[in-house]
């Protein structure tokens, strides 16, 4: 369910040396030197000493705590100026499926949660160590992080299905402010509820590129797959709104049909503008001729004026659904 990539390499370069690890290590070089014939009471206590040097310290009753506790209950209570207040304007929040977002995509993000959600509840904090919590870690580098582990608990508006999601979410500080946000859950219920909001009311922003294409001669399979795989690379690295970039080869081998996925028409427009304006578009042209060109969705007007020059066919949804 989580998304096992760390947050921040120094984050978690420095969470792996925190003291459980540090102690283990200690006690680990204690038995080693134990089995040698020569040891030195006076070199165990240096090595104990040593081990007893602070790298950070974890708080769950400061300030930072209280506050990241006190988002949840305002997030709870619909209350978006909080949030505001309390993330800076520069900060980063990371989804679990690690695409980035700025403040206002993110309050954005917040908003549609209430229009997806009823009865958002989150599971009180005590401190005990057992169940939802919150603790603050003071590193002696001066990086402060606070990490929660909650419940989301609501009910869909679309679907009506109860739900109860575990979580855990870790900030990074800039002084009094949160920098950096980064979301470890499942998303599955949020991707269903939105989807059955999507075939309700027949709202989906997401785009579709259906492009049939012939292999132009002397291109060697080889050649195009080794180049296919450059683009994809591209493609999953500079366009994270992309989620599905496919290519397709006919039986007889001479045809192609790629099929490409963006969230929204904003997200298509930026990939035609990488194609266009990289360096591989004449490769690609090289390599095939196209034959046809369908974009399905509610494709808006900009993405129309911007593809024009491809003369695509546009198809609108009239019944079914979507993941």
């Amino acid at each position: 369910m989580l998304n096992k990539k760390s947050p921040s390499s120094d984050f978690f370069k420095i969470k792996n040396t925190e003291k459980p690890s540090i102690f283990l290590n200690c006690y680990l070089l204690i038995i080693n030197k134990l089995k040698m014939k020569n040891f030195a009471l006076i070199a165990v206590l240096s090595l104990l000493l040593s081990c007893g040097q602070e790298f950070a310290k974890i708080k769950v009753t400061d300030e930072k705590s209280k506050i990241i506790e006190k988002i949840f209950e305002e997030v709870s209570a619909e209350n978006i100026e909080y949030l505001e207040e309390v993330f800076s304007d520069k900060m980063k929040m990371v989804n679990p499926k690690e695409m980035e977002f700025d403040k206002s995509s993110f309050i954005l993000g917040i908003k549609d949660m209430y229009d997806l959600f009823d009865n958002i509840t989150f599971e009180s904090s005590d401190g005990d160590a057992d169940g939802s919590e919150i603790e603050t870690n003071y590193y002696s580098n001066g990086k402060v992080w606070t990490s929660i582990w909650n419940n989301f608990s609501a009910t869909g508006k679309y679907t009506g299905q109860e739900i109860n999601i575990p979580f855990h979410i870790s900030y990074q500080w800039e002084g009094n402010k949160i920098i950096e946000e980064f979301q470890f859950f499942d998303m599955t219920a949020f991707e269903n509820e939105a989807t059955a909001r999507n075939a309700q009311n027949n709202t989906s922003k997401k785009i579709s590129f259906l492009i049939e294409m012939r292999i132009n001669k002397g291109k060697k399979l080889n050649e195009i797959k080794s180049f296919l795989s450059e683009l994809t690379s591209l493609m999953r690295k500079n366009e994270p709104e992309g989620y599905d970039y496919g290519y397709y080869i006919s039986g007889d081998g001479k045809k192609v049909t790629l099929t490409e996925k963006y969230l929204t028409s904003e997200a298509a427009i930026k990939h035609a503008d990488n194609f266009e304006g990289g360096p591989n578009m004449k490769t690609f042209l090289e390599m095939f001729t196209l034959e046809s060109f369908i974009i399905t969705g509610n494709s808006t007007e900009q993405l129309k004026d911007r593809l024009k020059a491809w003369s695509p066919e546009y198809r609108t949804p009239i019944g079914g659904w979507s993941h």
